[in-house]
């Protein structure tokens, strides 16, 4: 029986790991699926930051857990193993990138912050939605990706928005990773594509690099069998 905490993308809360979370815990494993502040029923932390989340975080990950992060909870993921490495005992990274954000990035992402304040979700989620899905996608999970979506606040999104933009550059911290760890992309990922997570495993010392097939950015939703069966892997 093993620990594994699932951390969520943006624009999502926890119940993005619904079916993961399930197929885990009733193999017995103890599932940790925190929401990041603001979305699902956490409050607000307005000016939040990944490393400030993953000092609250390592408060509460058992020693040695298998750590999944997808996108923006692959940020979060590898501020965790930055800042606290023992929390971690394995490692999956999914749809994400070690690299900060770009000074275009930074005024990209603040000028979102900015008109989700001001416009709210509707426009921003009809244009994300599109691009983090793979256009064959399941039009099942497309509707449950703009569902889970459309029930986070704005406030909640711009902060994240914020806290993406100023996140650390962990590139270097890649070739010092011991653990097992598993790097997942979709085949079709428009946001993190797979020449990211291939340059990713291969700094990684014996990782694995997974590519899901006719998947895009949100692998975990696109396909929960085979994201389950890739965290599964991790554990022995």
């Amino acid at each position: 029986m093993a620990d594994i905490v699932l951390l969520h993308p943006f624009p999502v809360d926890h119940s993005f790991w619904g079916p993961v979370a399930d197929v885990l815990a009733t193999a017995g494993h103890r599932v940790l699926a925190p929401d990041l502040p603001g979305f699902g029923l956490r409050p607000a932390g307005p000016g939040w930051s990944m490393s400030g989340e993953a000092d609250r975080l390592a408060e509460q990950v058992t020693d040695g857990s298998v750590v999944v992060g997808l996108s923006m909870g692959g940020y979060l993921a590898l501020a965790l193993v930055a800042r606290h490495p023992g929390k971690v005992g394995a490692l999956l990274l999914a749809d994400t990138r070690a690299g900060n954000e770009t000074p275009d990035g930074v005024e990209a992402r603040r000028a979102s912050a900015d008109d989700l304040r001001a416009a709210g979700t509707g426009e921003f989620i009809r244009a994300f939605v599109p691009r983090a899905m793979w256009p064959g996608a399941d039009p099942a999970a497309v509707a449950r990706l703009t569902a889970i979506a459309s029930d986070q606040s704005a406030e909640a999104m711009a902060d994240a928005l914020l806290a993406i933009a100023g996140r650390d550059d962990h590139t270097a911290l890649l070739p010092l990773i011991t653990v097992p760890t598993v790097v997942v992309v979709g085949e079709h990922d428009a946001v993190t594509p797979p020449a990211i997570a291939t340059a990713m495993a291969a700094a990684i010392p014996d990782a694995r690099l997974a590519v899901i097939g006719e998947a895009g950015h949100m692998t975990a939703l696109e396909y929960p069998g085979e994201f389950t069966d890739l965290v599964l892997s991790l554990i022995p």
